[in-house]
């Protein structure tokens, strides 16, 4: 037999390990991830520019509403109302307010009539005219109050004076005539009669 003259003291545990990522494999995946970050670069700075874009337009449009603003804001300044047309709005606003109030106090007009006072309010039709508007008609022991408004002050006087001479007011003396005036309102009044007694001479 012959003695062995070498003895074999190599193992596989004293070899290097194997890297999974090689130098080839590292160079390729830097490369890959530059190559990434130039593709979002590129895209956001396309994104910015549009944006930019967008963001000027709309300036220039705002700039463009604002000098149109401006010229219509001096056109209307240019155009002064005519002091009659606002006189008969107001007016008309006036009239419409008291209708409007007049229609509240519808109730007491069915009121009078239910108690017999149609006469009166026929009375009444006869001598008004479009400046003298009542709001309210108040009946108490024949003791007659109207309320309303007027448009001028010296309607009020004549209308009272074709007041006496209503069938349904003979023997009324009006004792009392309230006029005021409040601000933005029409002239409003307060008419109030009371019964005269003829004293029988002895």
């Amino acid at each position: 037999m012959v003695p062995k003259q070498r003895v074999n003291l190599f193992n596989e545990s004293l070899l290097p390990p194997k890297l999974r990522l090689s130098f080839v494999k590292l160079t390729q995946l830097t490369i890959g991830l530059v190559v990434l970050l130039l593709i979002a670069n590129l895209i956001s700075y396309l994104s910015v520019s549009d944006l930019t874009q967008q963001k000027s337009s709309l300036t220039q449009q705002k700039t463009s509403y604002d000098q149109q603003k401006s010229q219509l804001e001096n056109q209307i300044a240019a155009r002064a109302a005519s002091p009659a047309l606002v006189a008969e709005v107001d007016l008309m606003t006036q009239q419409l307010e008291v209708k409007r109030r007049l229609l509240g106090e519808l109730g007491n007009v069915q009121a009078l009539t239910s108690r017999g006072y149609s006469s009166l309010l026929t009375d009444l039709a006869t001598v008004s005219d479009s400046s003298i508007w009542l709001s309210r008609i108040h009946v108490l022991e024949n003791e007659f109050e109207f309320e309303g408004y007027s448009s001028a002050p010296l309607n009020v006087p004549q209308w009272v004076e074709r007041l006496k001479q209503v069938e349904t007011l003979k023997g009324q003396a009006f004792s009392t005539l309230t006029m005021s005036r409040g601000e933005g309102e029409p002239l409003s009044f307060i008419l109030r009669s009371r019964v005269v007694v003829e004293e029988t001479a002895q």
